[in-house]
């Protein structure tokens, strides 16, 4: 092997040879491309989501707080592979043909696993064979294989496990679709470190660890283990230099051959070595819980390299180091005091009282920020210690809760300790799409509220939709991120196309989906009126908008039958309306208005709606005609009164006193003289209409709650016969039992003196007596209604509760 194939392999950057290669399209060609992108993503969207079955939600808008609702609803999925490609430095989702199969189902056999787990093992390939987006699944396989390596390493050479291959290949499958997380990417680099023994392989180990902490950038695990990995190979290349003799955690199980070792030696050098534990360092500073644990090691390293030369250039890029950390809130600050005491010590003793005096001072408010924390930090450590996963993110929960609460007048926020404690809570739960989404909109306020300038989203918006592909919050803000950084046309539609091609969206039900939809949209009409749009672009928005629509109507169609109503607030239909408001097509927007009267006319927001359109619409026209026979005056805004009147002859209108106090004002301040007292003529029609409605609500509304008190009655009724009867049979029963007893030669010697003491000692004894036990509720408040206890109750079975309003109604 040669050095430059060396040279190659161990680049950590693998980007697609394409991606660099693509263009954005130009607005002045042809639209035909672009409206052919968009029939093609329509339609994989359409195929993806057919397949889905029943992964949707019994309800079409729910709102699932964490991954906790969705993840079991992703066992039902049957999606085409995915594959993980590279670009622009993070991972995306795309389709393939074949890349990262799951393993076809066949018998497994390892004496390092029990037959019980080989048997799991078999069931878990047959399921992800059908089930290829079950997270869940995809885990536990992958832990189960991964602790057969284990036991088999105890005994045997890890490289002939027999499962190898199945190892192998579930990690390369799960990491085609889902980000792995923190745990798994652990576990994968050790088990690898396990199989190196050439220098090929111990390259790839090295690209594994790079491949890991882009993945997962702030991970202390793995960050911790690339660097030690990075030790162990430049102390397996250079085994003369002994003043690494004595550091690092891992070694490397093989030795390298000598022509290896010659190429090791121009490969593995100090400063490629030293560049990691850089990076580790930065990436973990703000770590308060743990960074000291990549710090120390770091130090360790630059005094060696100071030791060997001395120059004052060197001392000061080291006591700069120093300092630097004083003031960086940390767990283990007097050991870094105490390590610097020691730097200084040797390197500028004439001056260290004078400078350990300025380093304790500028220490003060790192070591107070860290004591204000250290209970919190506490309380996850004690959660994490005993492996209570509720109670530890509970913990980081309330942790970032109150990191995000600090006042920033006061300087008690800092960006970031509140940016580490996020991420270290999605690295601990990175499945959990609540962490994921906090963490996201924490950081878009930052730059949006806080003007916080020279940091993007996006990056941590790829990583999150990686993590939470069934979360239809991150995939918008992703979007719109992209929006907002300018990223070409080609590239937005990529993100949409990965959001809503695999059916992820789906376990989240309908909503997850319209998030999506609709930030699309958004983005497709506010496109089409840049300054620079073209009339292809406006086409290319209608198109994707009507297209966006009608898959929304078909999805809802299909799960929920022909009764499906749609949105209930109708985003992507208002897009659309704006989209045409804009275009000036203000009867075709119109048009689109009505046609939604048959799904939402029932609602008084609707009309509220419709109405502002129309008064909004109408401000515009006044600008554009004049009434020429009125002097210059402008057009009366008959259509928003239309629409107002037109409401109210809705029978089913669900609040019509709101639409009659609007019209009145509206032709108060809008009309003329002979509408104005058309108007109230109708107002003073609808009050009435509307008031003897109320009466006729509130009568059916009292039969029914006079009906609902009989039926308690007879339920109550019914309750004490069959208590009356029950009693009646016990007490007959015991007689029965009591005669049978004396009967007995035993029965008659029992004395008056027994009889007494066994009556006595009988209360301590009892067992309850469900039937013929009484419950009595006292001190409740005078103005408790009967409604109030019903609902108070409503989880009781209708016979108890007869008995329970018995008793109340009593007392």
């Amino acid at each position: 092997m040669s050095s430059a194939t060396l040279g190659m392999r161990m680049s950590v950057s693998s980007t697609s040879p394409g991606d660099g290669a693509r263009t954005s399209r130009q607005p002045s060609t042809p639209g035909m491309d672009t409206l052919a992108d968009l029939a093609s993503m329509q339609h994989h969207q359409q195929t993806a989501r057919a397949n889905a079955g029943g992964l949707r939600s019994a309800e079409i808008y729910d709102h699932p707080t964490s991954s906790a609702a969705i993840l079991p609803a992703l066992h039902a999925m049957s999606r085409p592979t995915i594959s993980a490609q590279r670009r622009g430095g993070s991972y995306d989702m795309a389709m393939t043909d074949g890349s990262a199969e799951t393993p076809s189902p066949r018998r497994y056999s390892t004496k390092a696993l029990s037959e019980t787990d080989l048997q799991t093992v078999t069931q878990l390939v047959e399921y992800l064979a059908a089930n290829p987006f079950s997270y869940d699944s995809h885990v536990q396989l992958i832990n189960l294989l991964h602790q057969g390596l284990l036991n088999h390493s105890h005994v045997q050479s890890p490289a002939s496990y027999d499962l190898l291959h199945e190892l192998q290949s579930a990690r390369e499958t799960m990491s085609s679709r889902f980000a792995l997380g923190e745990d798994l990417w652990a576990d994968w680099i050790q088990d690898q470190i396990l199989l190196a023994s050439s220098l090929e392989e111990k390259i790839s180990v090295m690209e594994l660890c790079g491949k890991g902490v882009e993945e997962e950038p702030g991970s202390m695990k793995l960050w911790l283990t690339y660097g030690q990995w990075m030790l162990s190979l430049y102390k397996q290349a250079h085994p003369h230099d002994l003043r690494v003799s004595g550091i690092g955690t891992i070694s490397a199980r093989h030795a390298l051959s000598e022509e290896d070792s010659m190429v090791a030696r121009e490969v593995f050098s100090w400063p490629q070595m030293m560049e990691v534990w850089k990076s580790a360092e930065q990436e973990t500073r703000w770590r308060i819980n743990d960074s000291h644990l990549v710090w120390d090691t770091w130090t360790e390293l630059l005094m060696l390299e100071l030791a060997s030369s001395p120059l004052q250039e060197v001392v000061n890029d080291t006591q700069y180091h120093f300092v630097n950390r004083l003031q960086t809130p940390h767990a283990t600050w007097e050991q870094t005091f105490e390590a610097y005491s020691n730097f200084v010590s040797r390197y500028d003793n004439a001056q260290y009282e004078k400078t350990m005096v300025t380093a304790n001072r500028l220490g003060l408010d790192a070591k107070q920020t860290f004591s204000l924390r250290e209970i919190r930090e506490s309380e996850i450590m004690r959660a994490s210690e005993n492996n209570d996963k509720g109670a530890e993110f509970k913990a980081y929960s309330d942790y970032i809760d109150w990191e995000l609460s600090q006042s920033r007048k006061k300087n008690n926020f800092k960006f970031e300790l509140a940016n580490a404690v996020c991420q270290r809570a999605t690295l601990r739960f990175p499945s959990h799409s609540e962490l994921w989404e906090g963490y996201a909109m924490f950081l878009v306020e930052e730059i949006t509220t806080h003007r916080r300038r020279g940091m993007s989203v996006i990056s941590i918006l790829e990583k999150a939709t990686r993590h939470c592909p069934w979360s239809g919050t991150l995939w918008s803000q992703l979007l719109l991120s992209a929006e907002i950084s300018s990223l070409p046309f080609p590239d937005i539609g990529d993100i949409k196309h990965k959001a809503t091609s695999t059916g992820l969206l789906d376990a989240g039900g309908l909503e997850e989906v319209l998030k999506v939809s609709t930030a699309w949209c958004g983005f497709l009409r506010r496109r089409a009126f840049y300054q620079d749009s073209t009339d292809e672009d406006k086409d290319v928005a209608e198109v994707g908008i009507l297209s966006a629509i009608e898959d929304m109507d078909n999805m809802g169609r299909t799960k929920y039958g022909p009764e499906y109503q749609g949105d209930p607030e109708y985003r992507l239909e208002k897009i659309y309306i704006r989209f045409l408001t804009q275009r000036r097509d203000w009867d075709g927007a119109r048009e689109y208005w009505k046609k939604l009267i048959s799904k939402r006319g029932n609602s008084y927001e609707f009309w509220l709606r419709f109405y502002l359109w129309e008064m909004n619409t109408w401000s515009k026209l006044v600008y554009i005609e004049t009434d020429p026979s009125g002097g210059g005056r402008p057009f009366k805004p008959t259509e928003a009164t239309k629409v107002l009147q037109q409401a109210l002859r809705r029978p089913n209108l669900d609040w019509p006193e709101k639409i009659i106090d609007t019209l009145q004002h509206h032709c108060e301040d809008n009309e003329d003289a002979e509408e104005l007292q058309a108007s109230v003529a109708q107002v003073w029609k609808d009050t009435r209409a509307v008031r003897k409605r109320r009466e006729k609500d509130y009568e059916k509304a009292q039969a029914e709650a006079l009906q609902q008190q009989q039926q308690v009655q007879q339920d109550l009724a019914s309750f004490q016969d069959s208590s009356q009867v029950s009693t009646k049979r016990k007490r007959e029963d015991a007689n029965e039992a009591a005669i049978s007893k004396r009967s007995r030669p035993d029965a008659l010697e029992s004395t008056e003196a027994q009889v007494e003491e066994q009556r006595l000692e009988a209360p301590s004894v009892l067992k309850r007596d469900r039937e013929n036990a009484t419950v009595v509720v006292k001190n409740l408040p005078l103005k408790t209604s009967e409604t109030r206890l019903r609902q108070y109750f409503r989880d009781v079975s209708p016979i108890a509760l007869a008995s329970i309003f018995y008793v109340l109604i009593v007392q």
